[in-house]
């Protein structure tokens, strides 16, 4: 699953050269993040400076923590299923405020 969630970083980290709203509203945002897959993989991921750090395997306390099994988050990463949907569906789950739920939301466009 680490290649998927370093593809999402790259992804993420495009869109931020690209589009300069996106790369502004960035620019002062520092989060943590933890991606639980399957209860088994750990990952560990920051987003500082205006980017998306390194995925590094582990699990650490973080601002935002995200359950999910790698089938459903594959089909949201692939597009498949819309992550909201996923996550009234209880397929995801989040651990964070309101805030920063509504800022994984903008991540995943």
């Amino acid at each position: 699953m680490k290649e998927v969630l370093d593809e999402l970083k790259n992804r993420v980290n495009e869109r931020i050269k690209n589009d300069e709203k996106f790369a502004k509203k960035l620019s002062t945002i520092k989060k943590s993040f933890l991606v639980a897959f399957d209860d088994k993989e750990f990952y560990n991921f920051q987003i500082s400076g205006g980017k998306v750090g390194e995925v590094v395997e582990g699990k650490q306390a973080s601002d935002i923590e995200i359950a999910v099994d790698s089938d459903t988050f594959n089909k949201i990463i692939a597009r498949q299923i819309d992550p909201m949907a996923a996550y009234m569906e209880k397929k995801i789950k989040i651990k964070a405020s309101l805030f920063d739920k509504l800022f994984l939301t903008e991540l995943f466009k």
